[in-house]
């Protein structure tokens, strides 16, 4: 049978209004048994771990009430008593009571508006049947789950049996829906199983849900003053919840992914649309609220280091952090990343208010979620539908240099490219791409990466043998030999400038490809 502590009997639906007067430090003691106190020498007859209720109302003494608090405190710390519930009646404790709980370590509680005898029959009930009480509440929650008709009410229901905050998360901690928890949360396991911890004063509960794939989400339980025996309603709970959860996200993700459709298809269509754009495709944009008309500074996110789709909640994420620094949060989910703008009346000053925007939204995304890694390119602004295309095309480029640093958060606009921007064009073109891989073909044979990242390295730091070697964290001799191998499985000397030249660029196109 599960052992009752003090932190359960705080828990119960009576005292969770009532107030801990000191003596902290025995939330955690075991409780064997429950009485009812009037006047004080009954203690004498206590049995060890009990809790008492004192009926201060009911009590009769020449005493002060906190000196009579004091001499119950006494005694039932020297029967070795768990709890005391000054019950019946107002009470304010002087510091000489708190003090003295504090010492003891003996926990007291003020419950002035709770009958005492009815209090402690029902906590007797608790301390002596704990699973018939468990299996109450659990019984209560099925019962009301099953009137609800949204996730918020579900929610809701659980707030109200656990006295708790309750959320639906991403496993990173994004907050789905539901109260965030005010405080830390235990790190979900793999593979998900529900885990029910307590840090401190406060107990958290996790259950996983099932069915989410890669955004496996978990619901999240989280309640100060508890002991073990909330720790398993709330488990109990939550399992009863769970299907609720996953159907919610289900339909959520349906929802999500034809909505993305509609809107990738919609982009596409008004990008490929050549004059003035026809009524039913401007109606269908101002249905999901898009402007096009005004100056719009196009932003594209692409992903890195990654070749799977990104979770659905990652666009979620992401749009509110960039709503969070001014930006328009309209993104349209496309192969490998997102694209979406920001409109203004006019055309802005400079382009540096809008990239530290992006780059401190990405800064919140990558510090708040454990998505993939993201980078983004802004394009060149440009006016009205026709410009919409102009600058999205500027920004899918540009993006294209900012992944090929592979540094997550990194962010580039298409006006700082400088010499960059005379080969966007050159990146995108298959025969370029065809003569680059024809150029690298002998260093890439027989898996010789490592080969061609000393080349690049090599030529990127204007044909330093030494400088290439401290970047590459290899010994000088190294590079040098690989730098003679690489000439002559090429057949050319990296002596001629054009050669490099050639050569360079031909690397440049390989890495942004592969990426």
């Amino acid at each position: 049978m599960r052992v009752i502590t003090v932190g359960d009997l705080l828990a119960h639906d009576r005292l969770r209004d009532g107030t801990v007067i000191g003596g902290r430090t025995g939330l955690d003691a075991a409780v064997h048994d429950v009485m009812l106190v009037v006047t004080g020498p009954e203690l004498g007859d206590a049995p060890y771990g009990t809790a008492a209720v004192f009926d201060l109302g009911g009590a009769t003494s020449a005493y002060r009430r906190d000196h009579l608090v004091e001499i119950v405190c006494r005694r039932l710390h020297a029967r070795n008593g768990r709890l005391l519930v000054v019950a019946g009646g107002p009470f304010d404790p002087a510091l000489s009571t708190v003090r003295l709980t504090d010492r003891l370590g003996l926990p007291v509680v003020a419950a002035p508006d709770v009958a005492p005898p009815v209090l402690t029959a029902e906590l007797l009930a608790l301390v002596h049947a704990p699973q018939v009480a468990v299996g109450r509440r659990l019984a209560t929650g099925a019962a009301r789950l099953r009137t609800t008709g949204s996730l918020d009410e579900v929610l809701a229901v659980l707030d109200s049996l656990l006295d708790a905050r309750t959320s639906l998360s991403t496993a990173d901690g994004t907050v789905l829906a539901g109260r965030a928890p005010r405080h830390a949360v235990p790190t979900p396991t793999e593979p998900a199983v529900p885990i029910a911890e307590r840090d401190g004063q406060v107990s958290t509960a996790l259950c996983p849900v099932p069915g989410t794939d890669d955004s496996r989400l978990w619901m999240i339980s989280q309640c100060e003053r508890t002991g073990p025996l909330w720790r398993d309603a709330a488990l109990g709970l939550l399992d009863i919840a769970v299907p609720y959860a996953a159907a919610w996200f289900a339909a959520e993700r349906l929802t999500a992914e034809r909505d993305a459709r509609v809107r990738g298809e919609l982009l596409t269509q008004i990008l490929g649309h050549e004059g003035p754009l026809p009524r039913h495709l401007a109606g269908q944009a101002a249905r999901l609220g898009w402007r096009l008309h005004g100056w719009h500074s196009g932003i594209h996110f692409t992903l890195i280091g990654t070749s799977t789709p990104a979770p659905v909640t990652v666009t979620a994420v992401l749009t509110n952090c960039l709503r969070a620094h001014g930006l328009e949060g309209r993104l349209v989910e496309q192969a490998g990343g997102w694209s979406g703008w920001h409109t203004d009346e006019a055309p802005a000053a400079d382009s540096a208010t809008i990239t530290e925007a992006v780059e401190r939204a990405l800064a919140d995304y990558h510090g708040a979620a454990n998505g993939p890694p993201i980078v983004a390119g802004i394009g060149r602004a440009s006016a009205g539908p026709t410009g919409l295309a102009l600058t999205l095309t500027d920004a899918r480029n540009a993006s294209l240099v900012a992944a090929a640093t592979k540094k997550p958060g990194t962010v580039q606009h298409s006006e700082h490219l400088g010499t960059k921007r005379m080969l966007l064009d050159w990146y995108g073109s298959s025969t370029a791409r065809q003569e680059a891989e024809q150029m690298l073909a002998p260093l890439l044979r027989h898996g010789r990466e490592a080969l061609l990242e000393t080349v690049e390295c090599y030529l990127d730091t204007g044909c330093s043998a030494s400088a290439a070697a401290q970047r590459l964290g290899l010994h000088r001799n190294t590079v040098t030999r690989r730098i003679q191998r690489a000439e002559a499985l090429l057949g050319t000397p990296l002596s001629d400038p054009d050669d490099r030249l050639s050569l360079q660029l031909a690397c440049r196109l390989y890495r942004l490809a592969r990426d």
